[in-house]
């Protein structure tokens, strides 16, 4: 991905893990001190892994892509077809609101929509692994289990908020 110039970021350690069977979740050593807000994305060098569900002065916990409570919006990269990845505690979450004319296929990469204006488009998020006549899984590309490093994006949808309040939002993120 090329960055856009109005973006910033910062890259962080992971601190801890949640390791439980229902919470997918990371915690990070940065927070409101650095300008992280809640529903930042978090991206490893691989590509997307979450996005922030809490800030603490010092510290954010972000929700990996397979946790249960995650939805994100996609495309298949080929086809530009949305979807909605939802997480399913597994290492595949599936794409749902896919239409059942859709020729999704094995091998098809999955990146961000940007629909929303929460993330950015083009995001790699990970590889279609199989299709059935119900369902469709994906295997995230970055390796969530072993995650060290990770950046979290200040996006904003370019023209949403006047570039005053944006100067605002963003302080010291680099």
């Amino acid at each position: 991905m090329v960055p856009d110039p109005d973006s910033r970021y910062v890259t962080t350690r992971v601190i801890a893990d949640s390791g439980g069977p229902f919470v997918r979740t990371i915690l990070v050593n940065v927070g409101t001190s650095d300008n992280v807000q809640k529903g930042q994305a978090a991206i490893s060098a691989e590509g997307l892994i979450g996005r922030v569900v809490s800030v603490g002065v010092r510290s954010a916990r972000i929700l990996l892509l397979t946790d249960l409570n995650s939805r994100i919006p996609v495309v298949v990269e080929t086809t530009r077809e949305k979807a909605i990845l939802a997480g399913n505690n597994t290492l595949y979450p599936k794409l749902e609101f896919v239409g059942s004319d859709i020729g999704i296929n094995v091998g098809d990469h999955i990146v961000t929509s940007g629909e929303g204006g929460v993330f950015p488009s083009g995001l790699p998020v990970g590889l279609v692994t199989s299709v059935d006549d119900e369902s469709s899984f994906v295997q995230i590309h970055a390796n969530l289990d072993r995650l060290e490093f990770v950046t979290i994006l200040d996006y904003i949808l370019p023209g949403l908020l006047p570039d005053t309040i944006r100067a605002g939002r963003i302080g010291t993120l680099k």
